[in-house]
């Protein structure tokens, strides 16, 4: 943008120097801070430590110049108005309010520094050829730092978007994390509630998973972790919705599903889990216990139909692991076997 502005801004300054017959060295001046200096600007803010700061001194460096060049343009009011205007909103889009204070009083010790060395002469008429000049500044510099803005829109968007999918995303497994998996499973609870049709809750848990950390270590303990995440991603279906519970537990929503159905997905995934201990170089070396529940009148809240899973899966763990219970039927056991 800098390459851009200065550029333009050279011709609308140069109008005036060209019809006031101004002498080599304001010209030198101008053609360095026109075509030389934004080169030498990105090179000075890159090599700070914090290249930012150092674009905030090019930019009142910028200001201070400008100031400079309504003196020495003696005040031509189209060009000055415009190169103030200008600088001041790139100080504005670059640091709010308080670095455009900056850059006013950078503008003021411009003009008090023209005036010390160019003198004091008002001249605010500005005639065609100036006019003519100034119009390409007056229209593509604000395009294309409109242009620019909507980029930096857009990625600060795409960011935006990619942070509030990490913030509800299990860094390890790239599940859902447990507060954005239970809001999933408060809104289908009140989703059920509201149009009256049944869904199911699944709790599943690794059995001995400890003994792998302890034996393997945690890597390889994470390791099983990811493989287990990538067989339910695999194994439900895409309106399911999967979350890290914690640890080892993992739980998955399955809106509109039966208990007879929740329950055959399960035994299935059960079978599928037990059948990849007995491969050769498992991912995933453990069986899983698995409870089950019902979105049933009787349960007030969705709190009450997680404990209600949860106590399912104490059971299956407590009874032997490697199995399936169906909450709301105790104590009847359904175990998923071969």
């Amino acid at each position: 943008m800098r390459i851009a502005g200065l550029g333009l801004g050279f011709f609308c300054v140069a109008s005036v120097f060209a019809l006031q017959h101004r002498g080599f060295v304001l010209w030198s001046l101008l053609v360095f801070h026109g075509f030389i200096w934004p080169h030498v600007a990105r090179r000075a803010a890159l090599a700070c430590e914090v290249p930012f700061r150092g674009e905030r001194l090019n930019l009142m460096a910028d200001s201070m110049l400008g100031g400079f060049w309504v003196v020495a343009m003696q005040f031509n009011v189209l060009p000055s108005v415009l190169i103030l205007a200008m600088l001041s909103m790139d100080n504005i889009a670059a640091g709010g309010l308080r670095l455009f204070a900056r850059g006013a009083v950078a503008h003021v010790l411009g003009v008090l520094a023209g005036l010390v060395t160019v003198g004091f002469v008002f001249s605010p008429m500005s005639q065609m050829p100036t006019i003519l000049a100034c119009l390409p500044f007056l229209i593509i510099y604000p395009l294309a730092l409109g242009f620019t803005s909507y980029r930096l829109s857009l990625k600060l968007a795409q960011r935006t978007r990619e942070l509030e999918h990490l913030s509800r995303t299990d860094g390890l497994t790239r599940l859902w994390n447990r507060r954005h998996w239970e809001g999933l499973l408060a809104g289908e609870f009140e989703r059920c509630r509201a149009n009256r049709y049944a869904s199911c809750l699944l709790l599943i848990d690794l059995d001995h998973f400890k003994r792998i950390n302890d034996t393997l270590g945690h890597p390889a303990g994470d390791a099983v972790l990811q493989a287990f995440a990538d067989l339910l991603r695999s194994h439900f279906r895409a309106g399911d919705s999967i979350g890290r519970y914690g640890g080892e537990e993992f739980g998955v929503v399955l809106p509109g599903a039966t208990l007879r159905e929740a329950h055959t997905v399960a035994k299935v995934l059960v079978q599928r889990v037990r059948e990849k201990t007995k491969e050769a170089s498992t991912e995933c070396p453990c069986t899983i216990s698995v409870g089950i529940a019902q979105l049933t009148d009787d349960l007030p809240d969705y709190h009450t139909w997680l404990q209600e899973v949860d106590r399912s899966l104490y059971q299956a763990k407590a009874t032997g692991r490697d199995r399936i219970v169906v909450g709301g039927l105790a104590p009847v056991q359904e175990v998923a076997r071969g």
